[in-house]
């Protein structure tokens, strides 16, 4: 439901963007897809993390921007379009990389084989079925009528929070105590993680040369994951609650963060 959302969102031209700014999109995509990762393994070692936690911030900085970077972005005065083009274009490129970063993920961090090692074409195949299949599904709605893609697509992104909810819920109940010392163990490091993506994305855009509505756009881009998708993935292709803490403790983290780029871009102003 979330990547059915999402689809119903795209248009052409947050593609055709990627010519007209390709300086912008490459340095929001190399941090993105190439050094996040990087990070997340940085991070999880550092810390020492138990395998669960350590796959679990993996998989959550292979994943793509958060729609609410897009949000996030309106109020910083970031590039509004910018960020539209990263988180479409970064859903897309995902489909294909996730699946060897949590290969990965699952090979350095639970060689034990405390996390189950999916192969690649399989995981391949079900993260397809999961977000390019939806993806697909809502583009073709909207091509075909502009206009009840936009009625769809609120009533979709409702349904989904609504059905997130539940699942969160559900799960944390069933292993509470986990939950809770998973919880207490993964603060620090989702903390850490956070701030250093949003410190990477401005530091490569400022290296570049971009200005400082692309580098808060890009900052934003890189610092805000969605967290839903990858407690998706967790709960759905690992099975597992305890992979997915990460990403619920991200999921709410970034509201907090995000506010702090949203004030430095306005005050800037």
């Amino acid at each position: 439901m979330i990547m059915l959302a999402m689809g119903l969102g795209l248009r052409p031209e947050d593609f055709r963007r990627v010519a007209e700014k390709p300086r912008a999109v490459v340095a929001g995509l190399a941090s993105q897809i190439l050094l996040l990762p990087i990070l997340g393994f940085a991070v999880a070692y550092a810390f020492r993390l138990p395998p669960d936690l350590a796959v679990g911030l993996v998989l959550l900085t292979a994943c793509p921007g958060g729609a609410h970077s897009n949000l996030y972005a309106s109020l910083a005065r970031a590039d509004v379009a910018l960020s539209v083009t990263l988180t479409a274009v970064s859903g897309l490129i995902t489909i294909v990389t996730i699946p060897f970063v949590l290969r990965m993920a699952t090979s350095l961090f639970a060689a034990g084989g405390q996390v189950p090692q999916l192969p690649v074409g399989q995981t391949m195949m079900q993260i397809f079925l999961i977000m390019g299949l939806p993806v697909a599904f809502g583009m073709l709605i909207r091509s075909k009528s502009p206009r009840w893609a936009a009625r769809l697509e609120t009533g979709v992104k409702t349904l989904a929070i609504i059905l997130l909810a539940l699942i969160v819920v559900g799960s944390i109940a069933r292993q509470s105590d986990q939950v809770a010392a998973f919880a207490q163990r993964a603060g620090a490091p989702v903390v850490v993680l956070n701030l250093a993506a949003m410190a990477v994305g401005w530091i490569v855009a400022r290296k570049l040369r971009l200005p400082g509505t692309q580098r808060r756009t890009i900052a934003l881009e890189v610092g805000i994951q969605n967290g839903a998708l990858a407690f998706a993935l967790a709960a759905g292709l690992l099975s597992s609650v305890s992979v997915a803490i990460p990403a619920i403790l991200y999921s709410i983290l970034v509201y907090f963060t995000g506010l702090l780029v949203v004030f430095a871009g306005r005050r800037k102003d």
